[in-house]
């Protein structure tokens, strides 16, 4: 059945409702008053209205679609090199493939965040002991201990970044975030053309901003 509003039907002078005969076309079911729609000239015209409309429908309907030949299985070839290429991103056009390693896409993620102001991309080492009054520098900023700043994940052309920053304290840690992964979907597409679907950002540290000079 088609979805209708009984108060806002269209109906034939006649009273009967377009939708119910465009249910009876479509579907083929049996009319709501046969001895009506035999007497009623209203409901005739527009069945065979109905019908013109709803003919190239019913046409495209009835075609056999076949999936052309050896689809199926260029398909499968496609999701087994998913495997075997877990640490490339792969781009093919017709003059060849492209393969870009992980690492790389990794190092474009983290130049693209770096380049946000007020942001450092943690190491990953954890933050040694500092004394009193001591900033940590800002190569030995927070990240647990043997954890990669920036985790990749590629499939074909589709990449997932998960990367740690460190902004300086006082700015909005929000704002921040959504410039990092604006920053890195924009560098990945003009250096990379790979499809970013997910840049996750992890706020790690907080750095106290340098004084100023006077």
């Amino acid at each position: 059945m088609f979805p209708s509003n009984s108060e806002d039907d269209d109906r034939l002078p006649c009273g009967a409702g377009v939708d119910d005969l465009l249910t009876q076309v479509a579907e083929h079911a049996p009319p709501r008053d046969p001895a009506h729609q035999r007497s009623c000239p209203h409901c005739r015209a527009a069945l065979a209205e109905l019908a013109d409309l709803w003919a190239p429908v019913t046409e495209l309907a009835a075609e056999d679609v076949r999936a052309p030949a050896g689809l199926l299985q260029e398909v499968m070839t496609q999701i087994r090199e998913l495997s075997r290429n877990a640490w490339h991103a792969v781009l093919t056009d017709p003059t060849g493939q492209t393969r870009i390693a992980a690492r790389v896409v990794g190092a474009v993620a983290r130049l693209a965040a770096e380049s946000v102001p007020h942001v450092s991309v943690a190491l990953g080492n954890g933050r040694p002991e500092t004394g009193a009054g001591q900033s940590p520098s800002p190569t030995e900023i927070a990240g647990a201990a043997g954890e990669p700043a920036t985790d990749v994940g590629i499939a074909g052309s589709h990449v997932v970044i998960d990367v740690q920053i460190a902004v300086d304290y006082g700015v909005p840690i929000i704002r921040v975030a959504q410039e990092v992964r604006n920053r890195i979907t924009e560098h990945l597409v003009a250096h990379t053309g790979l499809i970013t679907s997910e840049v996750n950002v992890i706020v790690v540290d907080v750095l106290a901003s340098p004084p100023t000079e006077t």
